[in-house]
C-alpha cells in the first residue's frame, strides 16, 4: 500500500513538475508577432523605413542573486515599423541592436556586467570591453537577453540596489543600416531603463533550505532502503 501510495505521489510530483516547467518557459518565452516588409513599412507608415523603425519601451530589469551568488535577469527587445499615432504595424526582420549597461555608482564598473542573447548571436561593440556593450541580432520579433553580473555586485548587507541602466539603441533593419534617405544622417532610435539588483527575500532562502532539506532526507531514506534490502 505504501509501495503504490508513494508510486501515484511520484506520478503526480513528475506531472506538476513537468507543467509548472512548462508554464514558467511559457511565461518567459517572447511573444510571437506579425513581421512586415520593408515596402510595406514604409506604405503604412506614410514616411520613409529609417524614421517608421521604433524600439518596444524599456523595462526595468532586476537582476537575482542566484545560487552561485552571482547576479542575473532578463529583459526584451522588439523592432517594430511605426505608424505615425505608434501603432504597431508589424515586427522588423533582420534587426540589430546595440545593449549597453551603463552603472549607477563609481564603486560599480561596466566591466562587472554581460550582456548576451538568450538564443540570438551577440557580438563584443567594442573588443576592449568585452560583454558589455554589445550588439544583438540579427533577430525578429521580440527578443530576450540576460544581464550577468558577479557576487560582488552588492557590498556585504545591502539588499536591494539602484546599480545602473541598460540603453538599447537600433542599428540595422531588414539589414541595413537606418540612414535616412532625406537627410543623409543615421538614425538612432532606442530605449531604456533601470538595472536593480537584489538579494533572496528571508522567507525565500528558509523555503530554499527546507527545500534542501527535504532532498538531503529522501537521498538518505532511498539508501536506507537500499541497504536494507
Amino acid at each position: 500500500m505504501f509501495r503504490n501510495s508513494r508510486s501515484r505521489f511520484r506520478s503526480v510530483g513528475v506531472s506538476t513538475i513537468v507543467g509548472a516547467a512548462a508554464l514558467a518557459v511559457f511565461a518567459v518565452a517572447p511573444a510571437s508577432a506579425a513581421t512586415i516588409s520593408s515596402i510595406d513599412c514604409a506604405s503604412q507608415a506614410g514616411t520613409v523605413v529609417a524614421r517608421a523603425i521604433r524600439l518596444a519601451s524599456g523595462q526595468t530589469i532586476v537582476l537575482q542573486q542566484q545560487i552561485d551568488y552571482s547576479y542575473q535577469g532578463t529583459g526584451q527587445v522588439e523592432v517594430y515599423c511605426s505608424a505615425a499615432n505608434g501603432t504597431n504595424l508589424g515586427d522588423v526582420t533582420d534587426a540589430q541592436v546595440k545593449i549597453s549597461i551603463s552603472p549607477s555608482d563609481p564603486s560599480i564598473n561596466a566591466s562587472m556586467f554581460t550582456v548576451s542573447g538568450d538564443g540570438v548571436p551577440t557580438a563584443n561593440f567594442n573588443p576592449a570591453t568585452p560583454g558589455n556593450p554589445v550588439l544583438m541580432g540579427p533577430m525578429s520579433g521580440p527578443t530576450n537577453f540576460t544581464i550577468t553580473a558577479p557576487a560582488n555586485l552588492l557590498p556585504a548587507g545591502v539588499a536591494a540596489a539602484d546599480v545602473g541602466a541598460h540603453f538599447e539603441v537600433v542599428s540595422l533593419a531588414y539589414g541595413q543600416p537606418l540612414t535616412d534617405p532625406k537627410t543623409g544622417i543615421t538614425l538612432k532610435p532606442g530605449t531604456f531603463g533601470d538595472v536593480i539588483a537584489q538579494t533572496p527575500e528571508l522567507d525565500s532562502l528558509a523555503l530554499f533550505g527546507s527545500g534542501a532539506l527535504g532532498i538531503v532526507g529522501y537521498a538518505l531514506l532511498r539508501r536506507r532502503a537500499r541497504q536494507g534490502k
